[in-house]
């Protein structure tokens, strides 16, 4: 009997055929506004690459002048004994490496007789300060040549200084006034 009763129903209104939306993520435009973002920055970091990163004129961009970033042309070479040579180095991948115009520290602490402040304890000495100074090879006693074959094995690592470091600086110095030629120690007989 359920044939019998009808309802009015108004008739269903026609939509218009519309596009299936896509749930997966929507409109591609989002994405090409990306990219085109992601070139114009591509485009202006190649343009402008000189002003951020130093030019090739040798400027870098952190504002040191272009004599402290150079190399000097000499090399700080750190052995497995704990010595440092300051010198030219050349053959540095060879099985010995080879340096010129060498130079090492030495340094000599001060004795402690005779160094006490009359208004200290005389049981603490005064603290006395090591003297640094930079040394010449070729003035020790047994008279090397400036020039020093180092076995690859031994070298920790080596690093370029700059012209305006202290140790070049020290060099430059030492070549401009070098010191008066000293007599050999005399021969024990």
């Amino acid at each position: 009997m359920s044939d019998e009763i009808r309802v009015n129903r108004p008739a269903p209104a026609v939509v218009p055929a519309m596009e299936p939306q896509n749930s997966g993520g929507g409109s591609k435009m989002p994405w090409v506004i990306l990219g085109v973002v992601v070139v114009v920055i591509v485009v202006l970091g190649l343009l402008f690459r000189d002003k951020l990163f130093g030019g090739s004129d040798g400027k870098p961009a952190n504002g040191q002048s272009a004599a402290s970033s150079k190399p000097s042309g000499y090399q700080a070479v750190f052995l497995t004994n704990g010595q440092v040579y300051f010198g030219k180095m050349s053959n540095p991948e060879g099985t010995y490496a080879t340096m010129s115009d060498i130079f090492y520290l030495q340094v000599v602490q001060p004795p402690l007789q005779g160094q006490q402040d009359p208004n200290q304890p005389a049981a603490q000495p005064a603290a006395a300060q090591p003297q640094i100074s930079l040394v010449k090879l070729g003035n020790e006693l047994h008279g090397p040549v400036d020039e020093m074959h180092i076995n690859r094995d031994q070298i920790l690592f080596y690093e370029d200084l700059k012209g305006d470091g202290q140790v070049v600086q020290a060099i430059n110095s030492y070549k401009a006034n070098p010191p008066a030629a000293t007599p050999p120690a005399a021969q024990p007989q």
